[in-house]
């Protein structure tokens, strides 16, 4: 039978979280089919023969082992294999080390995306672990189901990968394709060209930061930075999506980013030319409460030396 859902999984050297991640899948308790895709970017630790014994025991699990690392090659495994590959009208996505844990979770999600056919997305709330306790957002929303759209995604932030569940057919994989500075924000703005998406306040999941985090544990200027180039691309290339709250967020993105270098200049660090690049065409550009912002920053600075 052809799977109503499809859960995308995508791995590196998570060997230590793997089977976590895989017992959320198992939880799920759903009156549809659902195929678990696995795509493992060529990890160099036990990752592989964890899949591979679990592949064996349920024939549900497809699993995608590259041999090469494709992330490290600009290849974003979701565009180019998880998603072409991916049997469901829906699709589930999952990181190897984050991990499910309501089992109605899938449920809720499909059938409030059945029942509302002008919504293409889900996100739900989610738990944080930081490697000895778990704490909880608080994102103040006014209802359990928010509108997530152009004029409010992003603010709160609270549209993380590993609770997303959106149609497949909403996708424009070309498009996605063709982004230099692709991130999850890229699937996410991309998909609300379709629909709606909606965020469900109840918490499904747990987000885990740990050493390993591809993501989780860069640096400030790393994060903001990637993050200013990442929304700013997208919104260049959806007109439609360029609304006074997404032009906010990418302000927002590359004041932080431009600040955090003359931070880091200010502490003596050594700073590539990129950053020096940017924060001096930045603040050139920038409108004038910005540059204002920035000389007040400065003369503080100097005159603490």
């Amino acid at each position: 039978m052809k799977p109503l859902l499809t859960i995308c999984c995508t791995t590196f050297n998570q060997e230590k979280y793997i089977e976590q991640t895989l017992e959320g899948f198992y939880l799920q308790k759903t009156n549809f089919p659902i195929e678990i895709q696995i795509h493992d970017d060529a990890s160099t630790d036990g990752t592989p023969a964890i899949l591979k014994k679990h592949a064996e025991k349920d024939p549900r699990i497809k699993l995608i082992l590259q041999t090469e690392n494709k992330y490290s090659q600009h290849i974003m495994p979701w565009w180019h294999y998880s998603f072409p590959q991916a049997e469901g009208k829906y699709i589930a996505l999952c990181e190897g080390d984050d991990y499910w844990t309501d089992p109605l979770k899938l449920q809720k999600q499909v059938d409030f995306l059945e029942a509302n056919t002008d919504y293409v997305i889900s996100w739900t709330n989610y738990q944080i672990f930081n490697g000895s306790s778990l704490s909880s957002n608080a994102w103040n929303h006014q209802t359990e189901n928010t509108t997530i759209d152009y004029d409010n995604i992003f603010s709160p932030y609270c549209t993380l990968t590993l609770t997303a569940v959106f149609k497949k057919e909403a996708l424009n994989l070309e498009l996605l394709k063709s982004f230099k500075y692709s991130k999850d924000n890229s699937l996410y703005l991309v998909l609300l060209q379709k629909g709606k998406g909606v965020f469900m306040d109840f918490e499904s999941a747990v987000y885990r930061v740990h050493e390993g985090g591809v993501y989780s544990l860069q640096s400030e200027f790393f994060k903001n930075y990637s993050s200013y180039l990442n929304v700013k691309e997208v919104t260049d290339a959806i007109p439609e999506s360029k609304t006074a709250n997404l032009k906010k967020v990418v302000k927002s993105l590359g004041n932080a980013t431009a600040f955090e270098v003359l931070k880091l200049k200010n502490a003596g660090q050594d700073l590539s030319e990129v950053q020096l690049n940017f924060m001096k065409s930045y603040f050139q550009e920038a409108d004038f409460k910005t540059k204002f912002k920035y000389y007040k920053r400065l003369l503080k600075y100097l005159f603490s030396k």
